[in-house]
């Protein structure tokens, strides 16, 4: 019954480990700044906008 006891201990040792090590690597990753030459997705229609626009406004 000890032996048990002691592998209950230790599985949950080892896992809390694994998620402690999981958490450090995937949830602190520094985010990926955006490449300069890409504009922000909120933008990213904004020409084809504004060409429209131009359109309906001479009309």
């Amino acid at each position: 019954m000890q032996g048990l006891t002691e592998l209950v201990l230790l599985g949950i040792v080892f896992a809390g480990l694994q998620i402690w090590w999981l958490s450090k690597v995937f949830l602190n990753r520094p985010r990926q700044p955006r490449k300069i030459g890409q504009p922000m997705r909120a933008n990213s229609l904004q020409g084809e906008r504004n060409a429209l626009q131009k359109i309906f406004d001479q009309s």
